[in-house]
């Protein structure tokens, strides 16, 4: 059995969650698992400051606080499968995760609405890559 603590989303609900484990005393290890290639980030400026080019990615992440230094982060993938039984978590790479405590932090997903015509230039705007798209598609020539 592993005394490490697995957290399922590695955005900002994930990172609070390893901080309190830390401020609760927990010493062991933590990984984060998130399925965005990126450290947690403010969200809110995604449809201002990022569409308007005035906030690049940098300006938006979370500073970690110190006592999250030594966790380790599983960026770019997902939890697949847990097996509440055997106390492990499945990612989409394959890899399995023993855990001796589990935290689903996993967020929502924006509701897509069922509306007639056509879904090319439909923007969902929930993540970096989802705002730098839209971005990208409003500047083109001729947009």
């Amino acid at each position: 059995m592993s005394a490490t603590v697995v957290v399922a989303g590695a955005y900002m609900a994930g990172l609070r969650a390893a901080e309190q484990l830390r401020a609760a005393g927990w010493s062991g290890p933590i990984t984060l698992v998130g399925d965005e290639p990126h450290m947690p980030y403010n969200r809110p400026p995604l449809s201002k400051e990022v569409l308007a080019g005035r906030a690049p990615f940098e300006s938006l992440a979370f500073r970690p606080r110190a006592s999250v230094a030594d966790v380790r982060w599983s960026l770019g993938t997902k939890v697949v499968r847990s097996d509440l039984d055997r106390r492990v978590v499945e990612l989409d790479d394959g890899e399995v995760l023993p855990y001796a405590g589990l935290v689903v932090a996993t967020g929502m997903r924006p509701r897509r609405l069922r509306c007639p015509g056509p879904l090319a230039g439909r923007h969902t705007v929930r993540t970096l890559v989802d705002a730098q798209g839209l971005r990208e598609a409003l500047t083109r020539p001729g947009a």
